[in-house]
């Protein structure tokens, strides 16, 4: 079941490029793989793999990811669990 995607972003700014099917960039969970903040599909796969992981069900709270990933995230977090460890540091309700 998908919890956040596409639909739900609140930033349109983000590039879109095409991944084979089972790319780990957007496939499976988060790893040592790397995470491209500009990229649309990167980020609704982190923010909707997280919520499931987090039992997180409203996508208002994926929206709280996607700024904190947008606008506060340092530029030298590049790796998909050190976003998940950030991420999960720094969501506040």
């Amino acid at each position: 079941m998908i919890l956040f995607s596409r639909r739900n972003l609140h930033y349109s700014d983000y590039k879109w490029s095409t991944y084979v099917p089972n790319d780990p960039r957007v496939n499976g969970k988060p790893d040592d793989t790397t995470f491209n903040r500009e990229e649309g599909s990167e980020v609704v796969y982190m923010i909707d793999r997280l919520m499931k992981l987090w039992d997180y069900r409203f996508a208002n709270t994926g929206n709280k990811m996607e700024k904190l990933i947008h606008d506060k995230m340092p530029a030298d977090i590049t790796r998909q669990e050190e976003v998940q460890q950030w991420l999960k540091t720094n969501l506040k309700f």
